[in-house]
């Protein structure tokens, strides 16, 4: 073992005893759930501890370090209940040591690029970090998971990585943390960190999406610090509870609660990329095969996957729940923006279901693979609306303010969301020059809108449902009919599915009665053709 983790195993098991003898004097009615939790993940777990807490009577101890500094901790000490860490680390618990039970895939940590608030330098692209002028901080190339993953993603943006650190002075840091701060605190104009890193400064800092350039899942392979291979996009956020833990009922609880869809909403606002939570290891046994895709539990078999685009979350959710209570059949969700789960669409080897925002997917993914799509069948339709903070502060009144120098506006990147490739179009067709507008980008619709609800930004453009949602934080602004341009959502059912019996009957529930009055009742419009 290292000394560098030695020494951080050894700050691990002083904080922790520190921990425990604190939390036993603050609550004596349950004994404290140890959860280990790596670095990024440690604001979010706190919060989700906390609220844990307060519905249950259950206290959760977290204990913070890097999440391999943790997972030397739990093999030498074996003690603790849990472990929330990010790729690799939750394979080498299970596999290498045999430390965990059952695993639970949470989120992914995506790369974006950290900037100066208002972009002064004018960053938009990976490509802008070269420029003689810009200051660039990265986390450590050998010491970090992202520092690991930089001579890909630069290459595959067509630049010389190791040229660029000969003719540049790049600083490193093996913190993500630091490397933010180092960029707010204006020692440096731009770095690259995990979006969720960049969340915790948004009021200080803005992000460009880097998607176009992120290693591709299962084809682009990253050796990582523990000298393996490993396909670190999507980069895993897992929870797994251990085999040390004196409290295994209480530890599964607080999993299965930190892995529930209503958690994947809170882990979404702190930045996280949510793609479907999924069970990982059942009693230590891995429920995946080699090329990464889920194999369903044994309680489990049957089961839908379907991929779908993330303006749909909260109605889908509803939907599945209600064709679980009516069917006995469970369907897995696997969010994203439209772009990313075309290409997963692509690539998988066992999803029944591609529902994207636009069926312009669909089609690129008959293009790609003629077999893929067996059949087909229109929901809904998406509109596009403007969407500003309640009471119209700065006076909003339609598409060409979102030209004003005095507004921050936000857009969807157009490679990876529908809402973002729409928006390009609706502006083309009114004479407005996207280039000219300086957008905060996201990759998804739904964090659109939590940017205008928290005021981060002062004006984006959004689904009419997904602001329908917000209703009470924001003012809607109605884009004229002549001037707009709608998505129509179609549902697919793919020849990779497993229960296409299964999947063809939420199809019909979805598009019947039951179907559509939950998408209209969260404001989706069902009239399509």
């Amino acid at each position: 073992m290292k000394k560098s983790t030695i020494i951080w195993a050894a700050v691990a098991v002083a904080v922790l005893a520190l921990i425990i003898v604190n939390s036993e004097k603050t609550d004596g009615a349950k004994t404290p759930l140890i959860c280990h939790v790596g670095g990024t993940m440690t604001p979010v777990m706190k919060v989700l501890g906390d609220l844990y807490h307060e519905e249950t009577g259950q206290p959760v101890v977290i204990n913070s370090a890097g999440s391999g500094e943790l997972l030397a901790y739990i093999e030498g000490q074996k003690k603790g209940d849990l472990y929330v860490c990010h790729d690799p680390f939750i394979d080498i618990l299970m596999q290498k040591w045999k430390l965990g039970i059952d695993g639970w895939l949470l989120a992914e940590l995506t790369p974006v690029i950290v900037i100066q608030k208002g972009n002064p330098k004018k960053i938009h692209d990976i490509k802008d970090l070269t420029r003689a002028d810009v200051r660039l901080i990265l986390t450590d190339y050998e010491l970090s998971s992202l520092g690991r993953m930089m001579n890909t993603i630069f290459t595959k943006a067509g630049i010389d990585f190791k040229e660029l650190n000969k003719k540049k002075k790049i600083v490193t840091n093996k913190s993500g943390g630091y490397t933010a701060n180092y960029v707010k605190m204006n020692n440096a104009d731009a770095g690259l960190v995990w979006k969720a890193v960049w969340k915790l400064r948004d009021d200080a800092l803005d992000f460009v999406p880097i998607t176009p350039y992120l290693p591709v899942p299962y084809i682009d392979a990253v050796t990582s610090a523990t000298g393996k291979d490993y396909y670190l996009t999507p980069m895993r956020v897992t929870i797994a509870t251990l085999t040390c833990s004196k409290q295994l009922d209480e530890a599964e609880k607080f999993a299965e609660f930190i892995a529930s869809p209503r958690v994947g909403q809170i882990l979404d606002e702190y930045g996280f990329t949510m793609s479907g939570n999924k069970k990982l290891y059942e009693d230590g046994v891995k429920l995946t095969n080699e090329s990464g895709e889920v194999i369903p539990a044994p309680d489990a078999t049957g089961k839908i996957k379907i991929l779908a685009a993330a303006g749909m979350r909260k109605a889908l959710d509803e939907v599945i729940e209600s064709f679980k209570a009516d069917t006995g059949i469970t369907v897995g969700p696997d969010y994203g923006g439209s772009g990313v789960i075309l290409a997963r669409a692509v690539t998988t080897d066992n999803t029944d279901l591609f529902m994207p925002a636009d069926q312009w997917y669909i089609d690129r993914l008959k293009e790609k693979i003629a077999t893929r799509v067996i059949d087909e069948k229109p929901v809904a339709r998406f509109v596009p609306v403007l969407i500003t903070a309640k009471g119209n502060p700065k006076n909003v009144k339609g598409l060409n303010d979102l030209l004003r120098s005095d507004l921050k506006v936000g857009l969807g990147a157009a490679k990876t969301c529908q809402i973002g490739r729409l928006t390009a179009q609706v502006l083309k067709k009114n004479g407005i020059d996207i280039s000219k507008i300086d957008a905060k980008e996201s990759t998804t619709v739904n964090e659109l809108g939590v940017w205008v609800k928290m005021k981060n930004v002062d004006l984006a453009v959004v689904w009419e449902a997904i602001a329908n949602n917000i209703s009470n934080h924001v003012d809607v602004i109605q884009i004229p009919e002549e001037q707009t341009i709608n998505s129509q959502v179609t549902i697919s059912l793919l020849d990779t599915g497993k229960n296409q019996s299964g999947a063809k009957q939420f199809i019909e529930y979805l598009a019947g009665d039951k179907g559509r009055d939950i998408l209209e009742k969260n404001g989706y419009n069902t009239a399509v053709k």
